[in-house]
């Protein structure tokens, strides 16, 4: 039996090595494609709550205005605490909605959570988001 030169030897092991790289490599690249956000608006008194499911690239999932809302998150690069849609006024009338947003945003983990005084201040921020 003759034996493998090393050039072969180290060949076979570069090709093995690459043949199990490839798929481990293109999880996460996969994984970073698009946004997936689940989005739960809560009003502390008189109901009135509702949850979306966001999907972005493609714009899609339960969200009423998918388009409107991912553009309005790729604004700020995913990061919701960033946004200030329509920065006008509002009433002064205590009415709390509860929101948050958790999923993935392009590969990276999304969780936020905030309490708004009333809807006014929310769609403001938050815009087609919420």
């Amino acid at each position: 039996m003759k034996a493998v030169p090393t050039v072969l030897r180290t060949a076979a092991a570069l090709c093995a090595a690459a043949l199990v790289a490839v798929p481990l490599a293109a999880s996460p690249a996969s994984a970073a494609a698009g946004a997936d956000l689940v989005i739960t608006v809560t009003a502390a008194k008189g109901g009135g709550a509702y949850r979306y499911l966001l999907t972005c690239d493609p714009d899609g999932g339960s969200h009423p205005r998918p388009g409107d809302a991912c553009r309005a998150l790729q604004s700020v690069d995913g990061t919701v605490e960033e946004l200030d849609v329509d920065p006008g006024p509002c009433l002064h009338v205590y009415a709390p909605v509860d929101v948050k947003v958790v999923g993935g945003w392009y590969g990276r983990r999304i969780a936020y959570h905030h309490e708004f005084p009333n809807r006014c201040l929310m769609s403001r921020t938050l815009g087609p988001v919420a």
